[in-house]
């Protein structure tokens, strides 16, 4: 599951609740098909120790083929498209209700969300219009002074994260009080594809970028010549911004994303850009340091002060304006992006207008969506069965730390103390966050900036304060999302309301099929908390080093053999995976199975009448079968190549059978030996946790 990272400045009343069972009743049952758990999806004429993964779930791979428009089609991504018509249906039925909802409540702000994005009529006859104010704000432009302020309006009202972003997140050293991050810039490009802007300038997907911005700026009324200008300018600055940025691999280790400097180091950095001005304008007090969470971004960004050309500058603004607002613009904003998802990733889905919605939901209006959704979809009565299952997998995880012989008394104790203080929770949050004051109406550009308003003064609220954790209100972690997440500085994870149905979980699992999906995701996001990473932070959730030595150094040569395992698979012909980049999901992988299958192993001991086969397996052999069908899924090369570039999670057909390589029980439960293709020596599993 993807971890958190701080946030950065982007981040009820009345409810009344849409009642969605005909949107369920529309949805088909989810199957074999859809890897719900099924002996059908194995091929039990290939031995388990020769090739686990066909063993596993050869049926589904010989019968289930990828749908065209989709890059990756696994258990995520087919759960995230059932989601996305369960949001979809209720976003369509708060739409018919929001005129007589009370105002302020997520049936209004919802519905009110949805009828503007879909009333392609009027934002059609729009065109550019509720552009044109921040459009001329950028003509003004005259300063690196004006240039500062305008950065600073964009990250009050919902732009762009413009050339460099400063927001808060708690501070490294003290988990309990905010820190102001330096954090570099957004892109044009997403995440998960930025490493395109590191390929040579003839290199086709960077040029599929390049074209991707010649249409948009042609779609917003340049003529060729001005775009293919524009296009190419863009692509020098994002060129330039990018290789002021952490690598994937770097940005996995912690101790390169928190150093501090003062102030007055920081302004040092970049004259041209008065830190104090952008402070101030939005509403941050002057700290005495910050912590550069993009160490090196902010000379990159003095660099290219110096070199371009303040008109360039702002011909790269427009861009990132029209390209952040694109999706409340004429629809014809979307085949650019469509095109650019083709050629960088081998497909793209082109949704209906109404399927949209879930996605622009989930990142500006979560809470009041996801209350919407939980009424509807999230099985409240098995909320006390889930939160159990990840309790006595919890517990299995500080047995085994007290046993754990590589760990001296002092470093032991520790681990302890963090472990007893991770806390938990599942489906939703205790409380909503009150978005009832948004004035949500019929247009989306001023909708998106009302928002955004909304949340930067929440934002500047905290400040001053001790740190409030919002219960899942990250985007990765709504109760919409399909995903779990561990939050280092809280030492707390979450597991969504989307994540825990079928063929997640679902009461009607036996219990290896329950403790080895549920249970082991829980399990996976517990060890984030001791990985390569999370492992210097303490119980507070303070980064800190609370190792001996000896200890560290133990730890360390355990997360070495994940590294060589993981540079020795051949993802694809002669693209291996990166070791560092992926340590930290690998070790989360191994602690997730692990600690999974001795809670499995504990309840059955006191449940002995549920110790029984079926479908002719164990229920050892089910759990490491459930495991691996759980991450069993297709994919194309390009979306391949793209995730072994920028992920820091390896392709699932690895996760599948990697983990289960370090667990001796696995070889118990299938009768594997070392004359098997699928042994690990036991010198080379991994002991950690």
């Amino acid at each position: 599951m993807p971890r958190q990272f701080p946030y950065l400045l982007l981040g009820c009343a009345i409810c009344a609740a849409v009642q969605a069972s005909h949107a369920a009743d529309d949805l088909p049952p989810v199957t074999a098909d859809e890897l719900v758990f099924s002996a059908g999806n194995m091929d039990r004429s290939v031995a388990p120790g020769e090739d686990f993964y066909r063993y596993a779930s050869g049926g589904w791979l010989d019968r289930v083929s990828r749908p065209e428009d989709m890059a990756d089609w696994d258990i995520l991504s087919i759960m995230g498209e059932r989601v996305v018509r369960q949001v979809s249906a209720i976003a369509a039925e708060a739409g018919s209700g929001a005129a007589s909802a009370p105002e302020g409540s997520p049936v209004q702000l919802v519905g009110s969300f949805y009828n503007a994005f879909m009333d392609v009529a009027a934002i059609e006859e729009r065109g550019l219009a509720p552009l044109q104010d921040i459009l001329g704000a950028i003509d003004a432009i005259v300063t690196f002074d004006d240039m500062t302020r305008f950065m600073a309006a964009q990250a009050l009202t919902g732009g762009p994260g413009l050339f460099n972003i400063i927001g808060p997140s708690p501070d490294p050293a003290d988990s309990s009080r905010y820190a102001l991050y330096v954090a570099g810039q957004e892109f044009g490009l997403a995440t998960i594809v930025l490493p395109v802007l590191a390929l040579p300038e003839d290199d086709s997907r960077k040029q599929a970028y390049r074209r991707y911005v010649e249409d948009t700026m042609a779609i917003a009324g340049h003529d060729a010549a001005e775009a293919e200008r524009i296009a190419a300018l863009v692509l020098r600055i994002e060129t330039a911004l990018y290789s002021g940025m952490l690598s994937p691999a770097e940005g996995n280790d912690p101790r390169l994303r928190y150093g501090k400097l003062d102030f007055d180091e920081v302004q040092a950095m970049i004259p041209a850009l008065d830190i104090g001005l952008y402070l101030d304008e939005i509403g941050f007090a002057r700290p005495e340091f910050l912590v550069m969470y993009e160490p090196r971004a902010l000379g990159a960004l003095a660099e290219l002060w110096q070199t371009a050309p303040m008109a360039d500058l702002k011909d790269y603004a427009r861009f990132r304006v029209v390209a952040k607002f694109s999706a409340f613009l004429d629809p014809a904003f979307r085949d650019p992006g469509l095109a650019l998802s083709r050629a960088l990733v081998g497909t793209a889905r082109d949704r209906p207008r109404d399927e949209q919605v879930p996605g622009l939901l989930s990142e500006y209006l979560g809470h009041p969506s996801s209350r919407l959704y939980v009424d509807a979809f999230f099985p409240e009565a098995a909320r006390a069965e889930m939160a159990e299952i990840i309790r006595r997998v919890h517990e299995e995880f500080g047995k085994r730390i007290e046993t754990l012989d590589w760990l001296t008394a002092a470093t032991r104790d520790e681990a302890l103390e963090k472990h007893g203080k991770m806390v938990f929770a599942v489906g939703y949050p205790d409380s909503w966050i009150d978005f009832s004051q948004v004035a949500i109406g019929a247009e989306s550009v001023a909708n998106i900036r009302a928002l955004a308003a909304f949340d930067l003064e929440r934002t500047l609220g905290k400040m001053g304060h001790p740190v409030a954790t919002d219960e899942f209100a990250s985007r990765t972690t709504l109760p919409t999302a399909v995903n779990a997440a561990y939050q280092p500085a809280a030492n707390r994870f979450e597991v969504t309301a989307a994540i825990t149905q079928q063929p997640v979980f679902s009461t009607e699992m036996d219990p290896a099929l329950k403790f080895c999906r549920l249970g082991a995701v829980a399990g996976h996001e517990m060890t984030h908390g001791f990985d390569s990473g999370g492992r210097q932070y303490d119980a507070a959730g303070n980064f800190r080093d609370w190792w001996t030595a000896g200890d560290a150094a133990a730890f360390e040569a355990e997360a070495s053999k994940l590294i060589d395992q993981a540079e020795a698979f051949e993802a694809l012909p002669g693209l291996f995976l990166n070791g560092p980049q992926t340590v930290r999901e690998n070790m989360a992988d191994v602690g997730g199975i692990t600690l999974a299958h001795l809670a499995l192993r504990t309840w059955l001991a006191e449940h002995p009448e549920q110790d029984v086969e079926i479908d002719g397996l164990t229920q050892d052999q089910r759990c490491f079968v459930a495991w691996a069908q759980f991450w069993t899924g297709k994919s194309s090369e390009d979306y391949i190549r793209t995730k072994v570039a920028a992920d820091y999670h390896p392709p699932g057909f690895y996760r599948a059978v990697a983990p289960l390589r370090h667990v001796d029980a696995f070889y118990e439960a299938f009768g594997i030996g070392e004359q098997d293709p699928v042994w690990l020596p036991p010198g080379r599993r991994v002991r950690a946790w």
